[in-house]
């Protein structure tokens, strides 16, 4: 599960994690894609705090689809989204859904939404299939959207938080590039993730390919790294170490 929290008491536990870190972008492990885009049901009762018609529901939808977030990071369309009912919620049954709510009661604390990210099937060539993801909300904190007239007070903007937990539903773990939209925490006000940065599209680049990203290795295939494996595992003697 990858959830986005609140930046208040883990701040500084973000800020020492990231001294002489020297990655960016992480992909979830094992390394994992959707055969096509998915279809997100985005919950149609929206957030009874965020008034702008339908309580954040169909900018929501607008966000996670937006070009100027996971569908135009240069790969085309790979995630759809509609308003729709989640009364028939339910992890693993292979219909992705956004909850406003937390039927699952795992998103407390600083946590603002949570992604259920655990369900996933190998392909005969090795790589790994998403075969379901799941978001939930953590009601506990003030929600608004850009749709609202009156603006933000100490809120946390719907649409940014959402286009970050969609990321882990399409296989992305958390940057530690500050500023990008996978970033593992956000401040109040702050709506900057909604629109991906170049870190979040090359991440969006090496799992889905076609815009130069990195390709991931078959089982079999030689490799000096996990990351480099499709399975997330690449093992044996030196120099001739191949993925698992």
């Amino acid at each position: 599960m990858s959830k986005m929290t609140a930046r208040i008491s883990v701040l500084a536990l973000l800020a020492a994690l990231l001294v002489g870190s020297a990655y960016a972008y992480v992909l979830l492990s094992p390394r994992r894609t959707w055969d096509s885009a998915p279809n997100v049901i985005v919950d149609s009762r929206g957030q009874s705090g965020i008034t702008d018609g339908d309580g954040g529901a169909s900018r929501t939808a607008a966000a996670i689809t937006s070009n100027q977030a996971w569908n135009g990071a240069g790969q085309g369309t790979v995630i759809n989204a509609q308003v729709g009912s989640v009364a028939g919620w339910q992890l693993g049954d292979g219909t992705p859904m956004l909850n406003f709510t937390d039927p699952e009661r795992v998103c407390t604390g600083t946590c603002l939404a949570a992604t259920f990210t655990g369900f996933y099937s190998s392909r005969p060539d090795g790589t790994v299939r998403i075969n379901d993801a799941d978001i939930v909300t953590n009601t506990g904190y003030s929600w608004t959207s850009a749709g609202e007239a009156d603006g933000c007070s100490n809120e946390f903007y719907i649409e940014g938080v959402m286009v970050h937990e969609v990321g882990h539903l399409l296989g992305l773990g958390h940057s530690n590039v500050s500023g990008s939209t996978m970033y593992p925490s956000v401040s109040s006000c702050n709506n900057n993730p909604a629109t991906t940065e170049s870190d979040d599209d090359n991440a969006i680049a090496a799992l889905y390919g076609g815009g130069g990203g990195p390709v991931c290795l078959a089982r079999g295939t030689s490799c000096t790294s996990n990351s480099q494996c499709c399975s997330g595992s690449c093992k044996g003697k030196v120099g001739r170490q191949t993925c698992r």
